[in-house]
């Protein structure tokens, strides 16, 4: 299930997509906060990446940001960093406070340019247990991780399927949530080379 959440961050009022898990239990879900580019083919990505996830079992957000979405500001053509970082703050602020979610099992999944930020503010906070990284041909997100304490992982978004399966699996095994998540697909190999203890 898909819902819009809102919140405020700078004074400006943000939009979120929400990917709500479809099984129904009184257990607390797992979460996974996505930052990407929101123009173009990566937004869709995202979307559907946070989709596919939610479908494994995870609360999934995906932030629109006040410079590209439908908020009450109007689309600029620049953005600022700072701003930018500090409203994926306020988004893991939110992720966490939400009924459904797990708040010691928050992931932080960033798609392309949006790996970079997600992780400068994964550095200023302490809410998130761990970092995916997808990322397309010509990133490299992995070059701005330098500073981050917690397990990271890089995947390619070649090919999705199999990108959602390899999170779902290592985001699992990370969290240690093997039971009572939906089974997964097994048709595509998890890749350890890229894990980063």
């Amino acid at each position: 299930m898909k819902l819009t959440v809102t919140f405020s961050s700078q004074g400006r009022m943000l939009e979120a997509a929400l990917f709500l898990p479809p099984q129904s239990t009184s257990e607390l879900s797992p979460a996974l906060l996505f930052e990407g580019t929101m123009t173009g083919a990566t937004a869709m990505v995202t979307e559907h990446i946070a989709h596919d996830l939610s479908e494994e079992g995870f609360v999934c957000m995906v932030l629109d940001h006040a410079f590209y979405g439908d908020d009450e500001s109007s689309a600029q053509s620049w953005e600022s960093p700072y701003k930018r970082v500090e409203d994926i703050k306020a988004g893991l602020k939110i992720l966490s406070e939400q009924a459904t979610t797990d708040r010691e099992s928050i992931v932080g999944v960033g798609v392309s340019v949006g790996a970079e930020y997600l992780a400068r503010a994964i550095h200023e906070s302490s809410v998130c247990k761990g970092f995916v990284m997808v990322q397309g041909p010509f990133d490299d997100a992995q070059n701005h991780v330098g500073n981050l304490d917690i397990p990271t992982l890089i995947v390619n978004e070649n090919n999705l399927d199999a990108a959602v399966d390899e999170i779902s699996i290592w985001v699992k095994t990370l969290l240690n949530r093997p039971g009572n998540m939906k089974p997964l697909n097994k048709s595509a190999p998890f890749d350890w080379s890229n894990y980063d203890k």
